[in-house]
């Protein structure tokens, strides 16, 4: 629960706004004795923010196409026994393995990806500091 003077409201997640909902129940007692402290406020659900990874929007599609371009001969043999289903050797049926197992095996296999992900972040944050710096020697 979080109070924001700033816009009369006491701030609750989803589940602590489920609990509160409970009557008798601990966040109920609580809801109750913040709106008795900050009378007027509302109480209003907050959403989770989302958190979003540099790699976040890497699909099979996309780890596929990289493969197939840049990847060896050994690179492109794993990347297709892990990714698609098939029959070994011995007659046994194997599955795809999860995606996110193949997320972490090419972002390990293929190093520059992450490197140049950090490169870009740094060059973007300088050009946002040499703007800010020629915003400061304007003023």
């Amino acid at each position: 629960m979080n109070i924001n003077y700033e816009n009369c409201t006491i701030e609750l997640s989803a589940s602590e706004m489920k609990e509160a909902k409970k009557y008798g129940s601990d966040m109920y007692r609580t809801v109750m004795d913040a709106r008795r402290d900050n009378p007027g406020y509302r109480v209003v659900e907050v959403k989770a923010k989302k958190s979003t990874s540099d790699f976040s929007k890497l699909n099979l599609k996309t780890i596929r196409a990289y493969v197939e371009k840049h990847g060896t001969d050994e690179q492109k043999q794993n990347f297709a026994f892990i990714s698609k289903r098939h029959i070994d050797e011995d007659g046994e049926y194997c599955e795809a393995q999860p995606f996110f197992q193949i997320k972490a095996w090419f972002l390990d296999e293929f190093p520059e990806i992450k490197q140049g992900r950090k490169e870009y972040r740094e060059k973007v944050q300088k050009i946002y500091d040499a703007a800010a710096d020629k915003a400061a020697a304007a003023a």
